[in-house]
């Protein structure tokens, strides 16, 4: 399989949107939602520069579907309402390309690996991209790192090398599937950091948390970002006892360089350590299909169940299941809302005698709330 640290280097390069278009990954299709919006990634348009995808803000407490990005051709066929909080003519037109850091992996997708590694979703289908978002009046295109794992999408997760290699050898395996150990061992790196994906540019982290996890302990590596030059053969090194651990120095993420040692040193120290993740997580699951020869010459192959994508804390978005974005608009329109709470309390039937204006009482200086009472 390729080193992992290949696939997260191509954010090294900047991307031109005068290149060929990349196609909207599979497990993008259809409509994604969260509590402030729906996004579909795949509209069916382009505009010589990338998909143009649809954005619609649920706004005014999700009481109003706000169309804020579009492409400017479905404008042209499905009429804006003139109601629109954002832009009442002419929405957002976004661009964006995709860049992949993980296989996609869905159904019975088979992604061949240099090295002859067969590799295949467990079930779930999975992946993890570089989206390049290209913002009108932007001259700079913006990098928004995420994962998806079956139907949810996310923003903060890690990603780590197969290991599939470790486990050993042998006939005896012809045919079986076997689990490679505790399938959160091993380097884990950061590589989400954006606040949202949005219709204006999000908000990227300065500071990366990845980790490196034994079975006993989960060992927290700090990066920030710096104007280092890019170099992924360098390593830091860190200890705990008489173990020594061995972690890349720098990192390139989002189109920019992070390092967890400063200058030309290599090793990290007061170094974090935890018994578990910081929050909840999920993991992929996949197939690596590997092949052998024994020793009479027989060829062999079995399987290792294994995972290269942790996602973090909550979605950031979830998919919708058989629905167009249309039908969803139609539907949120025609909901019937409960009349909003009144601003004041129920104050009953006022009795009030006009003749007080005319013979005061002696308290008339009471408060005036008291009147009527």
């Amino acid at each position: 399989m390729k080193k992992l640290i290949l696939l997260l280097c191509l954010s090294l390069f900047s991307f031109s949107f005068a290149q060929e278009e990349t196609p909207v990954p599979e497990l993008l299709k259809g409509v994604w939602l969260n509590s402030s919006r729906y996004i579909v990634f795949d509209s069916g348009y382009s505009n010589g520069k990338g998909a143009v995808p649809m954005m619609v803000l649920r706004s005014f407490y999700k009481r109003y579907d706000d169309r804020a990005a579009e492409p400017h051709a479905y404008t042209e066929k499905n009429k804006r309402p003139l109601n629109n909080a954002t832009q009442r003519n002419l929405p957002e037109e976004i661009s964006i390309r995709f860049i992949e850091l993980t296989p996609q992996l869905a159904g019975d997708k088979i992604v061949l690996q240099e090295d002859g590694d067969e590799i295949s979703a467990d079930g779930i289908s999975s992946g993890a991209w570089t989206m390049q978002v290209k913002y009108p009046r932007e001259k700079e295109v913006c990098n928004i790192p995420f994962a998806v794992i079956g139907n949810k999408l996310y923003l903060n997760f890690i990603v780590k090398e197969e290991d599939s290699d470790k486990v050993p050898k042998g006939a005896f395996l012809d045919g079986n599937t076997m689990q490679s150990g505790n399938p959160l061992n091993g380097y884990w790196q950061d590589s989400g950091n954006a606040s949202g994906i949005l219709i204006s540019r999000p908000f990227n982290s300065k500071e990366l948390m990845s980790y490196y996890i034994n079975e006993n302990s989960v060992y927290h590596i700090r990066y920030w970002r710096t104007d280092m030059d890019y170099d992924g053969e360098k390593e830091a090194v860190f200890s705990d006892g008489d173990e020594t651990y061995r972690v890349p120095k720098h990192l390139r993420v989002s189109g920019q360089t992070f390092t967890c040692v400063n200058g030309r040193g290599t090793r990290i120290r007061n170094i974090e350590k935890s018994e578990e993740l910081p929050s909840e997580y999920e993991l992929n699951s996949i197939l690596v299909k590997k092949h052998g020869t024994d020793e009479k010459g027989n060829e062999f192959s079995y399987s290792v169940r294994t995972s290269t994508i942790c996602a973090l804390g909550k979605p950031y978005l979830e998919l919708v299941d058989g629905k167009t974005i249309e039908q969803i608009i139609r539907e949120d329109s025609e909901k019937k809302y409960p009349e909003p709470e009144p601003l004041f309390p129920p104050h009953g039937v006022l009795d009030f005698d006009w003749s007080i204006l005319e013979d005061p009482p002696s308290n008339w200086n009471m408060r005036m709330l008291d009147l009527g009472k």
